[in-house]
């Protein structure tokens, strides 16, 4: 009898931590959606124009980019700053000839922005002055 009721309690026990575990790894609480107009580079994977949606478990990331399929297209995980002030819920987009590379992800919602490539000095003059950069609206799904 002895052993049966903490076989029980052994048994409740992992399923409550094997419920637990589950919910968590569902639960997505920082997401966003974008649309990519042209084909750009972000950590180590090329996603070609389209839509694709953010999802982040946690404020300390990976984020993981999901492209219309459901497929995830890549982790990456980016340095932590405030969000720029009066800035929108975007990503940082710069030019070099055709090919287009992610920067940033500023999250005024998340009260977080989140660096993936710094800028070096004559990168952030170009910035500065509006050269090969473009900014993609990112929408908050929830939180």
């Amino acid at each position: 009898m002895k052993k049966s009721v903490c076989f029980a309690r052994r048994f409740a026990l992992a399923a409550v931590v094997g419920g637990l575990s589950a919910g968590a790894a569902q639960a997505q609480p920082y997401n966003g959606k974008f649309t990519l107009p042209h084909e750009a580079r972000w950590g180590g994977a090329a996603l070609p124009a389209g839509e694709y949606s953010l999802a982040m478990d946690t404020i300390k990331g990976p984020l993981s980019v999901i492209d219309s399929s459901g497929r995830t297209r890549v982790l990456v995980y980016g340095s932590s700053e405030y969000p720029g002030k009066g800035q929108p819920m975007a990503l940082l987009i710069t030019r070099d000839g055709a090919e287009r590379t992610v920067r940033s992800l500023n999250c005024p919602a998340w009260g977080r922005k989140f660096v993936y490539k710094p800028f070096t000095g004559a990168e952030r003059d170009m910035v500065a002055n509006g050269e090969r950069v473009e900014t993609v609206a990112v929408r908050t799904a929830s939180r």
